[in-house]
């Protein structure tokens, strides 16, 4: 289930804002002046579906309605009780197929909802102490944490949905908040302050990771899961084989052209894995002997062989395109420098040969090299990814070529982006992909 249109009504009681894909296209880019909702429509979309849907009540909106591809919708209106938005009655209606299921958001005052919400989380993380409405004392790093840094910090340590224990909500509205993925790339990306383990918790604020670093660990543990995979796959074949051999007649005949064919794309396909890094480059090659010479039962073998390596390497099919992708873009953008990717993760070596740490690449370089990985290895098929002020730290050389390189890798990782910027050069010729938001509303 994609969404493939946002209304937001009534934001900051100023404006109406209606977000649409134009047909066919993955991209929508949203600009307008600051102050315009750019950046809190993005957030309203995460917070839909990422978050505990209570938080919605302190947004300043009075309606929101999405639009799926199946001609669903799902419609958030706000009825103010009192002066107070906080007190605010959220109420959620799905219509889908000429029928309709609508589910009052219980109301809670401030210091119920904080009861729930710090039970939620104290169950899973003991050593946080609570010394405010939405501030807690971490036992163990002696910092003071609000609500979000809690939510940010612990987030590898919580269930995915453990927010939904705040208040029930109805099955359907979990289905479409499970169904329907939605990742926000923020401005502030190049700090990661997520936690590996316990062991190294008295350093995650005063010490936070540089996003650049994180990812670089998470590419080297993608690269060795694959490794393995393809390590226990050869295994189980090779002691399958002899078996197979004997069994297996169906590439028996196979022309000495469909044979050599086979081989030499195995070979190809291996010197591409070990040109991007997936795969240690071998000193020598094995020669592919002249298959006019080989006999029958010696040409089924081969074709066996063949069938075999072609499964193997297949495990690298996806990691490969991804991460062939990443480096073709960032080295067509480093000057004088060049990203290699290996199982130990990601490295910059400069002209003179020698190695520079990730984290002393300019900020415009780890905004692009944050971003890219982002959108290639972390965005899920058929997610919609928010997007917001990309060309941060970006020379106008790169941000023209922004654009290209996301239409790229959404066909490439199939998700939909929505794009908020203030950059000209950003959208470049495609001002058909636009959606501007300007103008107040009349009510």
């Amino acid at each position: 289930m994609n969404i493939s249109r946002v209304y937001v009504k009534g934001l900051f009681d100023e404006f109406d804002h209606d977000l649409a894909f134009m047909t066919g296209e993955r991209i929508m880019l949203v600009v307008g002046p600051n102050g315009s909702g750019k950046t809190t429509v993005l957030k309203l979309i995460d917070m839909l579906f990422n978050r505990y849907i209570g938080y919605l009540t302190n947004m300043p909106f009075r309606e929101i309605n999405v639009s799926f591809d199946d001609k669903a919708n799902l419609i958030v209106k706000r009825i103010p009780v009192g002066l107070h938005r906080d007190k605010d009655q959220l109420t959620l209606t799905y219509c889908r197929n000429g029928a309709s299921e609508t589910f009052d958001l219980p109301r809670v005052s401030i210091d119920q909802e904080d009861r729930i919400l710090i039970h939620s989380i104290e169950n899973f993380i003991p050593t946080l102490d609570r010394i405010g409405p939405q501030q807690w004392h971490d036992t163990e790093t002696g910092h003071i944490l609000d609500l979000n840094e809690v939510l940010t910090v612990f987030s590898d340590e919580l269930p995915p949905h453990f927010q939904r224990n705040i208040i029930p909500i109805p099955d359907w509205l979990q289905d479409i908040k499970d169904s329907v993925v939605v990742r926000f790339i923020d401005p502030e990306r190049l700090t990661h302050a997520f936690r590996v383990s316990r062991r190294r918790r008295r350093n995650y604020v005063a010490n936070p990771e540089r996003t650049v670093n994180h990812y670089s660990k998470e590419l080297a543990n993608r690269i060795k899961i694959s490794i393995a995979q393809y390590g226990t796959l050869s295994h189980s074949l090779d002691r399958t084989f002899p078996a197979r051999l004997v069994a297996d007649r169906e590439h028996s005949n196979d022309s000495s052209e469909t044979l050599r064919e086979d081989l030499d794309t195995i070979e190809q396909k291996r010197s591409q894995l070990e040109d991007v890094g997936l795969l240690a480059r071998e000193d020598s090659r094995p020669e592919i002997p002249d298959l006019s010479l080989v006999d029958e039962s010696q040409r089924g073998m081969l074709a066996v062989y063949a069938r075999d390596a072609k499964e193997k390497l297949a495990v690298f099919d996806d990691l490969y395109e991804k991460t062939s992708a990443f480096k073709r873009i960032v080295n067509s953008r480093f000057g004088h420098k060049q990203v290699t990717v290996s199982k130990e993760g990601l490295h910059v070596n400069k002209e003179d040969g020698t190695n520079l740490d990730l984290e002393k690449l300019s900020s415009g370089e780890q905004h692009e090299l944050v971003m890219l990985y982002e959108l290639l290895f972390r965005a899920s098929s058929n997610s919609l990814i928010l997007i917001d002020e990309p060309e941060i730290s970006l020379h106008v050389a790169w941000q023209g070529q922004w654009i290209k390189d996301l239409e790229e890798i959404a066909r490439l990782s199939d998700f939909r982006a929505i794009v908020a910027t203030h950059s000209p050069e950003i959208v470049g010729d495609r001002w058909h992909l636009t959606v501007e938001l300007a103008g107040r509303n009349e009510n």
